[in-house]
């Protein structure tokens, strides 16, 4: 007896611990993917942002990250949306040089109290800049980070289009 229960508790082992190691990012239709921590969607296409590779968990942790791209007239425009527990470690530093040029607050949906805090960084030369937003929705953080390598009059109220065209209605609905 002591025989079969040896054979059958590495089997046993191999089958509980496939739970632990499940992947937290699942395909889902149209292209888009799931995060099964937090609910959250990342859409293939947001705006003129096509969604770059597929989504990925940070380190083993409940955070995910999607990259979204953009071309216009050869000048790519490049989006990170990191989605996070509240109690992610997850740190962010701005890329050496940029300084702080605004911080607002911005409605994410009309009737909506959903607010997404918008950070403006600027380079020195004022030919790029970054701009970081930072939502809260229950237990959940959303931040997404843009890079701009050339800022107008019009990229700030397009980048918003793209925070405010997010999948806000997918997160924590799981």
């Amino acid at each position: 007896m002591k025989r079969r229960s040896l054979k059958i508790l590495p089997l046993l082992l191999l089958v509980l611990s496939a739970g632990t190691l499940a992947d937290p990012i699942h395909a889902i239709a149209d292209g888009a993917f799931w995060h099964h921590d937090s609910g959250w969607v990342f859409a293939q296409k947001i705006g003129e942002f096509d969604l770059v590779g597929i989504p990925q968990d940070v380190a083993g942790s409940r955070d995910a990250v999607a990259y979204y791209a953009r071309t216009t007239g050869g000048v790519r425009t490049v989006a990170a949306v990191d989605v996070y527990p509240q109690d992610s470690a997850l740190e962010h530093e701005i890329a050496s040089g940029m300084k702080q040029k605004s911080e607002d607050s911005l409605a994410i949906g009309p009737g909506e109290p959903l607010r997404a805090t918008r950070v403006v960084y600027e380079s020195p030369s004022g030919s790029a800049m970054t701009v970081l937003y930072f939502v809260t929705m229950r237990d959940w953080r959303v931040r997404i980070e843009v890079t701009a390598p050339v800022p107008d009059a019009d990229t700030l109220p397009f980048l918003d289009a793209f925070v405010r065209s997010q999948r806000w209605d997918s997160l924590a609905d799981n």
